[in-house]
């Protein structure tokens, strides 16, 4: 079973900083997929659905995540299970640096000066790992 390696402290900022960007906006899904959309136009082609149903599809799993970092043998089977349908949509290896970056700065976007290096760190950190384990051994051949 694959591991979240983060420590205590970046779990804590992690968790600290979500249930803040949700107290400050409740649209930051979808501002996250304007942002993506512009970088990458290409991407918009794998969505069959509704932007807004997605971007609250997007900040459950977030959530789901987030809350589950202490109890990673709950979280990694979903994760996995949203990888190969990611891949099953289309979605390419190099698709999800765009997707991490334009998550990031998103949720810097919201959090503005509350967003500091330590805990853009910690959020990378996390999405580096998720991306790691949603990819699986599924691109090697690309």
């Amino acid at each position: 079973m694959e591991d979240i390696n983060l420590t205590k402290e970046e779990i804590k900022l992690i968790q600290r900083s979500f249930s803040r960007l949700t107290e400050i906006n409740k649209k930051t899904g979808e501002a996250f997929y304007d942002r993506l959309f512009r970088t990458d136009p290409e991407i918009i082609k794998l969505f069959k659905s509704d932007i807004k149903e997605q971007a609250g599809a997007l900040m459950r799993m977030v959530k789901t995540v987030v809350e589950g970092l202490n109890n990673p043998e709950i979280i990694i089977p979903a994760i996995q299970e949203l990888g190969r349908r990611h891949y099953e949509y289309g979605v390419k290896s190099e698709q999800y640096k765009t997707f991490g970056d334009c998550l990031i700065m998103s949720i810097e976007k919201v959090l503005g000066s509350e967003f500091n290096p330590k805990m853009k760190d910690a959020w990378q950190k996390l999405y580096d790992l998720l991306a790691d384990v949603m990819r699986g051994n599924r691109y090697e051949s690309e």
